[in-house]
């Protein structure tokens, strides 16, 4: 659950904040990757133009879900997303470009974010009013959260003062937008439970745990904490999916860590967060006749995966 607060192009913005823009392309030209960025992560706008008088500051005015990105040329950007970029025409996505390049030429190909559920504010948020402090003369991206979500939460709560902007969300729905919102203040608020008590994985098996996730891929689901074991889903209510893989060797001792974890999640849940999460163990691990009752008696939903 990293976020990356992002200097951005106020023009850029401004087009998709008056085009009521939903999924963009965000281009940078450093091909380097990101240390801690996963598909689900917040990048948000710290944007060119809404500094303030006192300290210079630049503020927040929105943000986009991270879903993936790739290296490509600038022709080829430009021909398969358009006023995706952020830009009427080739031309001025090439200024833009050309006044961010320090080189005397243009790259040949520069590294392209792809954004979905973008939400703009009402107004500026600023750092500072957070008790963090960035340099005025940021020129790339800070982290606001390398692995977990306090940072992003409180930043998020911040943004319920300010308001979205609904104008802007009315264009493509403005329902759909809010609902967003919602949901990433809600899985936040999620990690932040699983970061209070350090819950990692049980048994770190990274093909297994993909392939829990692609069985839900049709319910969009979203990882809940950087050590990827754990998703959420919102489409048919709030639910929360654990994974679960241990050893046979150690499956005794593994499962009453388990519901130790599951106990503490289910009580936190219940008293720190409004809305009602279902949670379900996912498991590759066949789970024993009197384990499978004392998870029932437990309130415990399961579900065996076959690896």
């Amino acid at each position: 659950m990293a976020s990356i607060a992002y200097v951005t192009d106020r023009n850029m913005l401004d087009f998709h904040r008056v085009n009521g823009s939903q999924e963009i392309v965000f281009w940078r030209l450093s091909m380097k990757k990101f240390s801690s960025f996963q598909p689900g992560d917040l990048l948000f706008f710290l944007s060119k133009g809404a500094e303030t008088v006192k300290n210079n500051e630049k503020g927040i005015v929105g943000y986009g879900c991270y879903v993936g990105d790739r290296e490509m040329t600038i022709d080829n950007l430009w021909k398969k997303y358009g006023n995706k970029t952020g830009y009427t025409s080739k031309e001025n996505l090439v200024s833009a470009i050309e006044k961010t390049n320090k080189a005397s030429t243009l790259p040949e190909k520069i590294s392209c974010l792809f954004l979905k559920d973008v939400i703009f504010f009402r107004g500026p948020l600023y750092l500072a009013d957070l008790g963090i402090n960035i340099p005025k003369n940021l020129e790339s991206f800070t982290y606001l959260d390398a692995h977990e979500g306090h940072v992003t939460l409180e930043l998020l709560q911040k943004v319920k003062e300010i308001g979205l902007d609904y104008w802007s969300a009315a264009l493509n729905g403005k329902i759909v937008d809010i609902e967003s919102f919602n949901r990433e203040v809600l899985r936040y608020q999620v990690a932040t439970i699983y970061e209070s008590m350090n819950i990692t994985a049980i048994h770190k098996n990274q093909t297994f745990r993909k392939h829990c996730y692609n069985l839900y891929r049709d319910k969009n689901p979203a990882w809940v904490n950087s050590d990827q074991n754990s998703f959420m889903t919102f489409d048919d209510g709030f639910m929360l999916y654990y994974i679960y893989n241990s050893t046979q060797r150690d499956n005794k001792e593994n499962f009453i860590k388990l519901l130790g974890q599951i106990i503490y999640i289910k009580n936190c849940l219940k008293q720190t967060i409004e809305e009602e999460i279902s949670v379900v163990v996912l498991s590759g691990t066949e789970f024993t006749d009197l384990q499978k009752e004392t998870m029932t008696d437990s309130r415990i939903a399961f579900q065996n995966i076959e690896k």
